[in-house]
Order: C-alpha cells, then sequence, then structure tokens
C-alpha cells in the first residue's frame, strides 16, 4: 500500500501531518517554506495544534492496540523507581512525542510542560530533556538518516535561532555516529538538540538552550533513569544525556566543552 503524498495545495491532513511527523523530510521542508511566506496557511497551522479536539479519544484505539504491558514493564526498568503512565495523555503531550521523535534535520519539535512546575526554569528544561531522552531506544536512531546536507541544516537552524555557530568537526565524538541535529520548541523557548548513537550505550544527546544564569562547572545529575553531565557558559546550558556510566558520559561532555569553546 503506497503512503499518501502531499504537496500544494496544502489540506488539513497535510497540516495534521506535518505535526505528527509524517511528512517525508522534502515534504517537511517544502511545507515549512510554504508557511514562512503564507499566513493564512500558518493561521491554519496554529488553529489546529492549538484546538480543544479529544486526541485522547482519538488516540485511544491506538493506544489500546499497543503493547502497554510490555513497554510499561520496559520504561519502568530504565526509570528505576518512576511509575510509567499509560492512560491519561494529553493532546499536547501526544503532538510532542510524534513530532519529536519523527522531525528530523531542519524540522521543528514541540516539547509540553511536565505536571509539576518547577521552581528552576533551568531545572525544568533538563528535566523535559531527560523525560523524553528517556523513550529513546536505538531504534529511534538507527534508520535516521546521517546526511551530511540534513545535518548542517540543522546546525543553520541552530545558529538562527540560538544565535549559536557549531560546525560538524566540533561534534565528532569516539564510538559514537551523529545522527541528527534539529531545534525543540519549549513553549517560547528553542532548544538545541544534537544526537547521537553510540555504539556501546545507545542514544545520547547534547541539549542547548539560552540561560542567562552564572557559568558553572560540568556537574553531574540523574533523571528519568538518564544520566546527566551538564554545565553553563556564555548565556546557554548544555546537557549531555545518554544511558552512559556517570563517569564515562561527564568525560564525553568535558570533550564537547572544550570543542566548543
Amino acid at each position: 500500500m503506497n503512503r499518501e503524498t502531499f504537496t500544494p495545495p496544502w489540506r488539513d491532513e497535510a497540516i495534521v501531518a506535518w505535526l505528527d511527523g509524517e511528512m517525508t523530510p522534502q515534504e517537511a521542508v517544502q511545507f515549512e517554506q510554504a508557511m514562512a511566506g503564507d499566513p493564512e496557511l500558518a493561521a491554519r497551522v496554529e488553529h489546529l495544534q492549538q484546538s480543544n479536539l479529544d486526541f485522547e479519544q482519538a488516540f485511544a484505539p491506538l493506544l489500546e492496540q499497543a503493547p502497554q504491558a510490555r513497554m510499561a514493564q520496559q520504561l519502568a526498568a530504565i526509570t528505576a523507581s518512576e511509575p510509567v503512565p499509560v492512560k491519561g495523555y494529553s493532546r499536547r503531550a501526544l503532538i510532542a512525542a510524534s513530532v519529536s521523535f519523527l522531525l528530523v534535520g531542519s524540522g521543528i519539535g514541540f516539547l509540553a510542560r511536565p505536571e509539576d512546575d518547577e521552581k528552576d526554569e533551568s531545572q525544568n528544561i533538563r528535566d523535559l530533556e531527560a523525560r523524553y531522552m528517556s523513550l529513546y531506544s536505538a531504534e529511534t536512531l538507527a534508520d535516521t538518516p546521517d546526511d551530511a546536507a540534513i545535518l548542517q541544516k540543522g546546525l543553520d537552524r541552530t545558529r538562527l535561532d540560538l544565535g549559536l555557530q557549531l560546525h560538524p568537526q566540533q561534534l565528532s565524538l569516539p564510538g559514537a555516529e551523529l545522527k541528527m541535529v534539529r531545534i525543540l520548541r519549549y513553549e517560547r523557548t528553542s532548544i538545541a538538540q544534537i544526537a547521537w548513537l553510540h555504539a556501546d550505550y545507545g542514544p545520547m544527546a547534547l541539549c542547548i538552550s539560552p540561560a542567562p544564569d552564572n557559568a558553572n562547572p560540568i556537574a553531574r545529575e540523574q533523571r528519568h533513569g538518564m544520566q546527566l553531565a551538564w554545565w553553563k557558559r556564555d548565556g546557554y546550558q548544555y546537557v549531555l544525556i545518554g544511558r552512559n556510566p556517570p563517569a564515562q558520559l561527564a568525560s564525553t561532555a568535558e570533550t564537547l566543552q572544550t570543542a566548543l569553546g
């Protein structure tokens, strides 16, 4: 069965496909270019994104068919002490999961605010990033095309959205393959997500977001079963996240900190 292709004129089905990350990278780029130059199309996207449709009910059949017990058991093993919810999916969280996991290169994903707000916004962002990375597996990145042109589009988007110029040479890590660079949205904050597939420990990501706080040396944390090594410098927060042993992840963070200057 052939997949549906999405071309102008952009119908609502195409907008939903873009929100759900079901477009090919080429279709997504064409759609985003059209949206940038068409206020009416952008307004339709905004309307569908913020509508009050009952997404929980719409997704219910798929959720019921999913192997929830097995997935919950696997995620519980990762998160150790944290229960894995299988009901109560919010509309924004469903869109966040689909878009943030499936759009690559210059695509944009949307992160949902967790249920419990934290006083420290930088800490809140680290918690969000760790929460989403905890759902990544090796399969999540295995089929992501590591195309140099697509990676460069992600780096260009990082420069435009965060004012941070990065080069592929700075992101070269031993034992890890660079898979994608993209921008995630957390409310009004842009977050650059740079993801590698580590040969021994699976998905690993460096998340970069604006942070006006004072600089700090590399610190270690554990959130949602993931190891974090993070630091702040020159107006940005850098958070390296993976399932690597803490000391190994901290060593990789030092390598990146030096490379990024």
